[in-house]
């Protein structure tokens, strides 16, 4: 933080700050932040390139964060049209509610630009720090950033292990949660099992996307279990929605009908596949087992109910909560990464494999699977693709 003229002491950056180190005049910061259409692209990246080093947050939007009088705090999520994300929504709200906070939700609907707003600190960006979950932020704008302009947890997406100051951290194992239920799949007999879901190479995702996390788990379980990935087994699609899943599924089919089972990024995705493999007569789990991941409000009435992930989202709105109101009442230590718990239910599209398909792979059957264990995301790094 710059230091006051006069005491010497720390003081929140100011417009001057972002002007000298942009090269523009105050009134050039004024307008760049208040969004006005006339300022040039250069001149205007430039100033927000400049907001982002030193840290500048609008002085009305600081005076809230210094007395912490507004009791508001933002959620800010990509999509609420997402099933998980409207339960997440829920579950903060909830808890917000018992500390006597207020939850303002904002979508920024998986733009990148939108997801930059949210972490410049302006703009629809209201009350005393945010809660946020990026998609599509570029990991060397968060390298590029000494500190955050408003107290920040972060949830969701894989993020830089180095985090701005004034930040912290709350995810879910992606990579050991797919590996279990990889696994489940495996003990089940099924061995042509395949993945479907968002990675980054079909939509612009980071390499530590939550779809290539996921990915990465499932890889990691067939290579312990003795089963080598074939590439053609992974479905890349363009999106999380129900109707990805369902001509993503019509894809795999075509490519590999004798798979045994589907490992799906997400619960959406999952209906979509099971809405695809009634259509082309496939009966789930006799034929082929599928497990989702988040365990959706909808996941025990799909048809067959789902099996699948269920990340704890209380525990993360409330451990979420707990960081971010330390941080709003002063703690200015380094950032904090906590994993939330998580659980594999059990339902009925994963029953045991048919005796032809387990006669099919019986001689392929590990001798200790019960022995293997998740690894952690480190532990994957020498099998990155």
């Amino acid at each position: 933080m710059p230091l006051h003229p006069s005491t010497g002491r720390k003081r929140p950056p100011a417009l001057r700050d972002v002007a000298d180190l942009a090269g523009v005049s105050i009134k050039t910061v004024s307008n760049v932040v208040n969004d006005y259409p006339h300022v040039k692209d250069s001149t205007r990246e430039k100033v927000r390139e400049a907001i982002l080093q030193v840290g500048y947050r609008p002085q009305v939007a600081a005076q809230q964060l210094r007395t912490g009088a507004s009791k508001m705090v933002t959620l800010a999520v990509p999509a609420l049209t997402f099933s998980y994300f409207s339960d997440l929504a829920q579950q903060f709200i909830d808890e917000a509610q018992l500390r006597g906070q207020t939850v303002v939700l904002h979508s920024t609907s998986g733009g990148r630009e939108a997801e930059r707003t949210v972490l410049e600190g302006f703009n629809r960006v209201v009350g005393d720090g945010v809660i946020f979950n990026p998609l599509l932020i570029e990991e060397d704008v968060f390298a590029r950033m000494e500190r955050t302009t408003q107290p920040t947890v972060f949830i969701g997406e894989h993020l830089p292990e180095k985090l701005p100051q004034g930040s912290d951290y709350v995810r879910i194992d992606n990579v050991a949660a797919a590996f279990e239920a990889t696994t489940h799949l495996l003990d089940t007999g099924r061995r042509r099992i395949a993945f479907l879901g968002a990675i980054a190479t079909r939509h612009g995702l980071q390499p530590h996307s939550s779809g290539n996390l996921r990915r990465d788990g499932y890889r990691a379980a067939l290579r312990q279990h003795g089963v080598a990935p074939e590439e053609d087994l992974v479905q890349a699609v363009a999106d999380w929605h129900r109707h990805d899943g369902f001509s993503g599924a019509a894809e795999l089919m075509a490519r590999r009908p004798d798979l045994d089972a589907i490992v799906c990024g997400n619960d959406d995705l999952a209906i979509g596949v099971l809405a695809q493999l009634r259509r082309l007569g496939r009966r789930v789990p006799e034929d082929i087992a599928v497990v989702g991941y988040d365990d959706t409000p909808d996941a025990p009435f799909a048809s067959p109910p789902l099996t699948t992930i269920s990340p704890d989202k209380h525990s993360l709105a409330a451990t979420a909560l707990d960081l971010l109101t330390e941080r709003i009442q002063g703690h200015d230590g380094p950032p904090r990464i906590l994993d939330t718990p998580y659980s594999l239910v059990i339902r009925e599209s994963t029953g045991p494999a048919t005796a032809s398909t387990a006669a099919s792979v019986a001689s392929s059957a590990p001798d200790a699977a019960s022995a293997l264990t998740a690894p952690t995301t480190s532990d994957l790094e020498e099998h990155a693709p």
